[in-house]
């Protein structure tokens, strides 16, 4: 990244910038009171009474806020503008006391775009940087993971075997890599129900740290067998996926939130499925991606204050059955 371009975050994307110029940015009208112009990250943690909810890795007790963010489609590209914004989604986040952000190869150049853009808004050894490899071939695989590092910087804290690809010949590379200390943590993603079954299956005999899958209240399967599982075999669970690509949002709009919700401090919609997803105990980490900065503080804003006990969660159920 340029110096120019850098030059060009700070003056049209520095947080405050940012916040006090968001009367013009579509949608920010739709936001609660405390993500309006004006509002600041201290101030939101201010608000919420603590800082962000946080839950240890069971492997290791290591303590993880529980909103990351995720970069599948959000952080591809090259336009400036979007750029620009990216890097205003970034530095609002570290701000907020996210460190999970998961990128992968296979979205477009969104490595290279985040770890330029970590070190020139200056968070990058705040990150707990979780990336992905997929290759059939051993060899393939070890290049693609030393790209990674190379895009990301170091280090990386969690590799992923992406989606299944290459799975017994990558998981020994991965088990090897952590034990020379290369990885702090492996593990091993999917993201459609219809991996359940596989996604169990490794999950009882291998030695992962990490599981990351989707999870939501309109696709709760998880609930069933994953989540419990995941408990019982000390595995982190990362959760993609939480609004079901969006179309959460398309049953929800135009629709008044329920004033239960203010019962666990839940704002917007986004908070209302974010929360839904926080409050199971076996979720370590959620990862909604966006490019936007007023939608990276909604989503965050999850993250603070209550969240839904039994009772409340099961009258979420009902209100989106309902829908």
């Amino acid at each position: 990244m340029t110096r120019c371009f850098r030059k060009g975050i700070s003056r049209a994307f520095g947080r405050r910038d940012f916040l006090q110029a968001g009367a013009g940015i579509t949608g920010l009208s739709l936001l609660p009171p405390s993500l309006l112009p004006g509002s600041t990250a201290s101030a939101m943690m201010a608000t919420a009474g603590s800082g962000m909810r946080k839950r240890p890795i069971p492997g290791t007790g290591e303590e993880m806020p529980v909103m990351g963010l995720g970069s599948s489609g959000a952080f591809e590209g090259q336009d400036a503008a979007k750029l620009e914004a990216l890097a205003a989604v970034m530095e609002e986040f570290a701000e907020l006391g996210g460190t999970f952000l998961d990128t992968s190869p296979s979205y477009g150049n969104a490595e290279a775009n985040i770890g330029r853009i970590a070190r020139e808004v200056g968070v990058r050894e705040r990150l707990f940087m979780a990336t992905k490899v997929r290759s059939e071939s051993r060899q393939a695989g070890i290049e693609q993971m030393a790209r990674s590092a190379e895009l990301l910087g170091q280090p990386i804290d969690l590799m992923q075997i992406h989606n299944f690809i290459g799975l017994e010949t990558q998981w020994k590379t991965l088990t090897d890599m952590r034990a020379e200390g290369r990885f702090r943590y492996i593990g091993l993603t999917h993201f459609r129900t219809s991996a359940f079954e596989k996604l169990e299956q490794e999950m009882k005999t291998k030695d992962m740290d990490f599981v990351q899958f989707n999870y939501s209240i309109m696709t709760p399967e998880a609930e069933d067998r994953l989540l419990p599982l995941a408990a019982d075999r000390g595995i982190a669970v990362i959760v993609n996926r939480a609004f079901n690509d969006g179309r959460f949002f398309g049953l929800v709009r135009d629709r008044p939130l329920p004033d239960y919700a203010a019962e666990f401090d839940c704002k917007t919609w986004a908070q209302f499925a974010l929360k839904y997803v926080l409050s199971h105990p076996s979720v370590t980490v959620t990862i909604p991606a966006t490019s936007k900065p007023e939608h990276l503080m909604d989503n965050m804003q999850a993250g603070f204050g209550a969240l839904p006990d039994e009772s409340q969660r099961r009258r979420m159920r009902e209100t989106m059955a309902a829908l």
